[in-house]
């Protein structure tokens, strides 16, 4: 259930009088060294890479639209946990408080959140459109009665989209809902997008790609490009064929960065990435690329004892810390904070179905 959009939730405390448990920590025996150290018994290919690049800070729009595992608050930090053996788990939203107490608040099901920002939670209620949550109750923000979908979060505005025959419209309001507007339409359908200032950069169907200029509404066909993350000059954005690249915000011009990425994450001067392979088995490991390396920080073959199927799905990197979330279908759960060099710093969950 946990995808590129976690399921997060919040509900007040109040009459959720259930305490989980702590969490099963019958699993594997994990181990904490950095996989660095063991780099010489490593077969896996390196994935080509260019290192000697000057990466700086992204934009404040990443991290609101951000992978996150963890959503914290003055009170804790909530995640996601199992719930029940392996035929029958599911998700529910614990809230961890200051002394390591869990408290469970809601089913997963309930509120699928894409944002906690300033103690409000903004996503889906029970599968429709776009709510808030606050103090225990449920507000639907709505644009007209228009169908939207696609949310792109902003400091200042909810961008979404409205699909029809003709194309894609794309709307933006408040926090609150107030100030509705339509920015641009675009006659191709639209799939994925990111803003930059006055600028939505955009992949439509078929592999088309465009970036469309609010202030002075004009729409500009680009040979490549899409959704990315905006970091000083460049849009850093992953190709179809599953390749890293950075575009030039000035000339609109690109460069591979490196082959073969799942997803990435931005932290301080490094890349961090899941490598993509078609003839071995990636999905648990972590790469750090920059300062002129390109290196394996982390391996799950390395970590548990048992052989199973590991998926890191996430890499949260939030106020100088790196949250890791590592998944085995719903037989097994795994969160946990890491250095730089891959070392497990604290293990804030682990539960294996039984």
């Amino acid at each position: 259930m946990k995808k590129f959009i976690l399921i997060l939730c919040m509900m007040t405390l109040v009459g959720c009088g259930n305490v989980v448990p702590p969490a099963d920590m019958n699993v594997s025996e994990i181990k904490t060294e950095a996989v660095t150290e063991i780099q010489s018994e490593d077969t896996t290919e390196i994935f080509p890479a260019v290192t000697d690049i000057e990466i700086g800070e992204p934009d404040k729009t990443y991290f609101l639209n951000h992978i996150k595992t963890l959503f914290f608050d003055e009170s804790g930090r909530y995640y996601y946990s199992y719930k029940g053996g392996r035929d029958s788990a599911y998700y529910v939203l614990l809230h961890e408080d200051a002394d390591k107490k869990c408290a469970f608040v809601e089913n997963a099901d309930d509120f699928n959140a894409y944002l906690y920002k300033d103690n409000i939670f903004y996503g889906k209620y029970r599968g429709n459109e776009l709510y808030s949550f606050s103090d225990g109750k449920y507000t639907e923000l709505k644009y007209e009665e228009k169908e939207i979908s696609d949310f792109y979060f902003t400091d200042e505005y909810i961008y979404c989209l409205c699909r029809n025959d003709a194309g894609t419209e794309i709307l933006r309001m408040r926090y609150d809902g107030s100030d509705p507007e339509s920015v641009a339409f675009i006659n191709l359908q639209i799939s994925r997008y990111s803003v930059y200032g006055s600028k939505i950069f955009y992949e439509a169907d078929y592999l088309k790609y465009g970036v469309y200029d609010t202030e002075t509404s004009t729409d500009t066909s680009l040979d490549e490009g899409g959704a990315g993350v905006f970091c000083g000059d460049y849009m850093y954005y992953m190709s179809a064929e599953h390749h890293l690249y950075r575009m030039n915000l000035n000339d609109y011009v690109s460069e591979k960065i490196c082959e073969n990425v799942r997803f990435f994450a931005f932290y301080g001067d490094y890349i961090l990435y899941q490598p993509y392979s078609d003839s071995t088995n990636t999905d648990g490991q972590i790469y750090r690329l920059g300062k002129g390396e390109n290196v394996k920080i982390l391996d799950t073959d390395y970590i548990f004892k048992n052989s199973y199927y590991y998926d890191v799905s996430a890499i949260q990197t939030e106020d100088e810390h790196i949250f890791i979330e590592i998944n085995s279908g719903p037989y097994f759960s795994y969160i946990a904070e890491i250095d730089i060099d891959g070392n497990i710093v604290e293990t804030i969950y682990s539960h294996t179905s039984v």
